[in-house]
């Protein structure tokens, strides 16, 4: 049993949520800019009402009396645009960073903005329908409404890359630190998963769930009930009257709930201590944010609706690297989260009862190297094979033998000079040997050839002639004037180096120029 499934059955027996986590794991602003909001049923560019801003108390609420009209529409989200803009103008700071460039043995001087804007969203679908709002405003001839448009493109395109903090839902953020003891898709619904994490007084977790269910949920899609009761015949009553006073009666009645439970959310993680990776993950958005800028005020910003070849690698690469590096971090900060390790067995604890720092072997070259021995006494039996490598901090061991209750381990870096022994755990320490390393850095080394899955669908080139048996072999055909400039070659071939090998993300990109990728 997974130490999660383990989780979820002690919630459901005592009808309270538990903690998952004792840290933090996201960077949480000290001013978020809160969204939450509806459209029209199958509509999404349509919106009818969004409440927003960066205030807990005195949140900003635009209506649109007729979505389908887009003067309207365009008008209402013009206050939105502008209200945007100046939330993210508190953002445009720069502090110089010494960083280092090409193979890291120059450094150069560089701008980083100080700090990032946050968008906190009540759940998944609002997350989308931010970047569906951003595809759509930034197609439209009105600067500010472009503008706006560029900036949730680039919010949206950071939701996709694990261990970024840019775009937050208050879903993630809760099942991220707790277990609930109902099902993954009912902790989508972020007044149930307040419930189990936070029942009222003399309500159970079940009855609290229940309760919040029967309320409208938190957008962008309504309940078909609330949309024929309330939203119908408001939306009537202002296009036939101009009288919007019940629309925006309704609609700040029924996103009231979505406000406070956003917030209370945020105020939830807030009470625990951050992790100690979560800054390091934040300065990279920082960085992506200050290149974001630098691409709007030079006016090239750009989306990609669909990546080929070299760019769909790199981007699937830099997914796959922050997945492994935010997994790994997490651990390492979370006693918690490093004890699902410990429960399937990857990772180790005990009590250091022996050591022998000046055993030594014969390397492949006849010379006699260090090789400092520990013994471990572990509390459960520990079935990895010999050969295995853990961690202790920085210094790497490799599993020589073990038994039910004792772990060998031979230490293979990190303390294997004299002047570092004093780095190994002392006799009676308690230690706790993870398969983590240290902080890797992900090379972008592209393959001779790209998986099948970025390949491009361009056609094959057609095969070329035979050659004559008359003719002179020893000289090389000329190529065709077309060869000169196909860049592609062919489809699953890696390119030859260009001038701009590309962010290796979609266009507006995420990773800084200059920085590992992968790297959080």
């Amino acid at each position: 049993m997974s130490l999660d499934v383990y989780q979820r059955l002690l919630a459901l027996s005592r009808a309270r949520a538990v903690p998952a986590a004792s840290r933090a794991h996201r960077h949480l602003s000290p001013r978020p800019w809160l969204l939450t909001g509806y459209h029209l049923a199958g509509e999404p560019s349509a919106p009818v009402a969004i409440r927003y801003g960066s205030f807990r108390d005195s949140p900003k609420l635009l209506t649109v009396a007729e979505p389908r009209d887009r003067a309207l529409r365009f008008a209402a989200l013009g206050g939105l645009a502008r209200d945007l803009a100046t939330y993210l103008s508190r953002y445009t700071v720069t502090e110089p960073v010494v960083r280092a460039t090409g193979s890291g043995r120059e450094l150069e001087v560089d701008h980083c903005c100080v700090d990032a804007p946050q968008l906190v969203v009540p759940n998944e679908a609002t997350a989308h329908w931010v970047g569906l709002l951003g595809q759509y405003l930034r197609t439209l001839d009105d600067p500010v409404l472009a503008a706006a448009g560029a900036h949730l493109g680039w919010i949206a395109s950071r939701r996709h890359l694990p261990g970024s903090s840019v775009l937050l839902t208050a879903t993630d953020l809760l099942t991220a630190h707790w277990r609930t003891g109902q099902l993954p898709t009912e902790d989508g619904h972020l007044g149930r998963l307040l419930a189990w994490i936070e029942p009222p007084a003399g309500a159970d977790a079940w009855q609290a769930a229940r309760d919040a269910e029967a309320m409208p949920p938190a957008g962008p899609a309504s309940d078909p009930s609330w949309d024929q009761v309330v939203l119908r015949p408001a939306l009537e009553r202002a296009k036939q009257q101009g009288d919007v006073r019940r629309l925006k009666l309704a609609a700040a009645e029924v996103l009231d709930g979505a406000w406070r439970d956003t917030w209370a959310a945020i105020d939830l993680v807030r009470m625990l201590p951050p992790g100690e990776h979560v800054a390091k993950r934040w300065e990279s958005d920082r960085w992506s944010w200050t290149r974001h800028r630098e691409r709007v005020l030079a006016g090239t910003v750009s989306f990609s609706a669909r990546l080929s070849d070299v760019p769909a690698y790199r981007f699937l690469h830099e997914l796959e690297t922050r997945t492994a590096a935010l997994e790994r971090q997490m651990a390492l900060d979370d006693p918690l989260v490093m004890a699902r390790y410990l429960a399937t067995g990857e990772a180790v604890a005990g009590v250091v009862f022996k050591r022998d720092p000046e055993h030594t072997v014969v390397n492949s070259g006849g010379r006699s190297v260090l090789r400092p021995l520990l013994w471990v006494r572990t509390a459960a039996a520990f079935d990895r094979p010999a050969g295995t490598e853990l961690w202790w901090g920085k210094v790497g061991m490799v599993v020589r033998g073990s038994t039910d209750d004792t772990v060998e381990l031979m230490v293979t870096s990190g303390a294997v000079t004299r002047p570092k022994l004093n780095l190994l755990p002392d006799t009676d320490a308690e230690v706790v040997l993870a398969p983590f390393g240290p902080l890797q850095y992900f090379p972008d080394n592209l393959p001779d050839e790209l998986p099948w899955p970025t390949r491009s669908s361009r056609p094959k080139p057609a095969p070329e002639p035979e050659q004559d048996d008359d003719l002179d072999t020893d000289l090389a055909p000329a190529a065709p004037a077309a060869a000169a400039v196909d860049l592609g070659g062919t489809p699953g071939r890696v390119p030859g180096p260009r001038a701009d090998p590309g962010d290796g993300v979609p266009a507006g990109g995420t990773a800084a120029p200059g920085e590992p990728r992968g790297a959080l």
